[in-house]
């Protein structure tokens, strides 16, 4: 139990008051009849869990201050292969499993995952320790083709502003498989702006393609919103520290927040970052993955992707912390 939750429980005759993870059924829009997780932790951070779009996190705040970026889409149906017509932004989009990045035969624009809807779907508060706990599974198969299951927990508590998430990945097939995955996490306004502060640790950048490198000295820093900004990606190797966590810090000193990435460098050994400044369309994405942009075919021939031999299994981790200044 924190030592917070221990010290409020006297005062409470429902832990509802305190922190919650509630199910409900959308019931307008284009998606209408998804379910969403609406969870709230007690200390300032809420947050949706959309079990019908890959179990992603879509709205994200915290102390009252939006921090994910929404694109014009909103909340939408699952459509494969349609991804820029049904993203709907948010504060963790999940990319794979088979493909991230550019379409690559039939593998569409980052995979399949987020098209996926969960099975399994529970939610659980821990009224003995403050935690908040949601699961589910999500299945990319195909008769005759690949079956991959992804068991996901995510996870925050009352007095620590943190969203973990687990993901373990099983190749259920009786052949050999390669996995493929992209945590990509878009910060938008009023959290990222021009005062927004990159850190990260030195090492070396790489551009993802020539409209990158002509940006590279100024990957740090976002500028105003310009109409025909030309989006820039980056790729990040960074060193881990002693838990074998990689992080990187987006401080925002003007609201008093400041938001941490970590990932398990294990699993995931770069993070991507995607800079675009487009007016109307003012978007940060820091990425943990495991694969370039280039797509499926470009990553198994450079042997970027993890081997998963039948029943085997691959485990990812990463989480966001929040924190007032």
């Amino acid at each position: 139990m924190t030592k917070s939750f221990a010290s409020a429980r006297p005062y409470l005759a429902n832990f509802d008051q305190l922190l919650y993870a509630r199910m409900s059924t959308l019931c307008d829009g284009d998606g209408r009849g998804n379910r969403i997780i609406e969870c709230f932790n007690g200390t300032g951070l809420a947050f949706t869990v959309a079990p019908d779009r890959g179990m992603d996190l879509v709205e994200c705040s915290f102390r009252g201050i939006p921090i994910a970026f929404r694109a014009p889409n909103g909340h939408r149906k699952r459509r494969e292969n349609d991804w820029l017509r049904n993203w709907t932004g948010g504060m963790i989009t999940g990319c794979g499993l088979h493909n991230v990045g550019v379409p690559d035969g039939e593998h569409g624009l980052h995979g399949r995952l987020s098209n996926l809807a969960a099975e399994e779907v529970a939610t659980h508060r821990g009224d003995d320790d403050g935690t908040l706990r949601i699961s589910g599974v999500l299945r990319e198969a195909a008769m005759f083709g690949e079956n991959l299951r992804l068991r996901r927990e995510i996870s925050s508590a009352y007095g620590d502003n943190r969203i973990r998430i687990t993901d373990t990945v099983t190749n259920l097939a009786a052949r050999t498989d390669y996995v493929a995955i992209l945590y990509h996490c878009n910060f938008g306004y009023p959290f990222a702006c021009p005062e927004l502060e990159i850190s990260m640790p030195e090492h070396p950048v790489v551009p993802r393609d020539a409209e990158a490198a002509a940006g590279l000295n100024n990957w740090r820093h976002l500028i105003a919103p310009e109409a025909g900004f030309r989006e820039q990606c980056f790729r990040h190797a960074l060193p881990p520290d002693g838990d074998g966590f990689a992080r990187v810090t987006l401080t925002n000193r003007k609201l008093g927040i400041q938001v941490t990435i970590a990932y398990d460098t294990a699993t995931l050994p770069h993070i991507w970052q995607w800079k675009n400044c487009e007016m109307r369309n003012y978007v940060l994405g820091l990425e943990p993955s495991n694969v370039s942009l280039m797509g499926r075919s470009a990553d198994l021939a450079a042997g970027l992707l993890p081997k998963l031999e039948p029943d085997e299994s691959i485990h990812f981790r990463m989480e966001l912390q929040f924190e007032e200044i």
